[in-house]
């Protein structure tokens, strides 16, 4: 029994402290409330931007204003019904179509305003290769499940930017 009387006791005069702490320094911890709720609202407006800024990010007309030609000839290509992130993006999960979202655009913006890219004389990385790969399978599940998959669909379609989308090239196109 006593020892339910001490921790009673214990916890009282803890709550007195707690009290008497918050009394003596109201002013800095609301402060110290405001600046942390600032900054969480700040990071929460960093990290998803102003309101539509994702949906404006991935629309067609926002990439072809860095990426001018690849949109005249995406246009007039078998896929101008989608959207570059359908192609361009991992489309696994949220998590990895944000994080190379963030990635792969920083990159695009940095060589823009850089001045060390214009934008349309873009090459697909090796991750941009395996992203694209999979998402060609990922949309094309039924036609890719019938061929030979030890190449990759852009060995033989697409070899030129957009401007080629859905030919086919002949074997001896692809030696050229």
């Amino acid at each position: 029994m006593t020892r339910g009387r001490s921790s009673h006791g214990f916890r009282s005069a803890l709550r007195a402290a707690a009290k008497d702490f918050i009394l003596k320094h109201k002013a800095p911890l609301i402060k110290a409330a405001a600046a942390g709720a600032f900054c969480a609202f700040g990071g929460a407006f960093l990290l998803f931007g102003p309101p539509r800024m994702i949906e404006l990010t991935e629309s067609p007309q926002f990439c072809a204003r860095c990426h001018a030609s690849q949109d005249g000839d995406w246009l007039h290509s078998a896929h101008r019904g989608e959207k570059c992130i359908d192609c361009h993006l991992p489309n696994d999960n949220f998590a990895d179509h944000y994080l190379w979202k963030s990635i792969d655009g920083g990159k695009d913006v940095f060589f823009h305003f850089s001045g060390l890219g214009d934008g349309n004389n873009t090459e697909l990385t090796a991750h941009g290769k395996k992203v694209l790969q999979a998402n060609c399978v990922r949309c094309h599940v039924d036609m890719v499940s019938h061929i030979n998959n030890k190449r990759s669909c852009i060995d033989c379609h697409r070899t030129f930017s957009h401007r080629r989308t859905a030919l086919t090239l002949t074997r001896e196109e692809i030696k050229e």
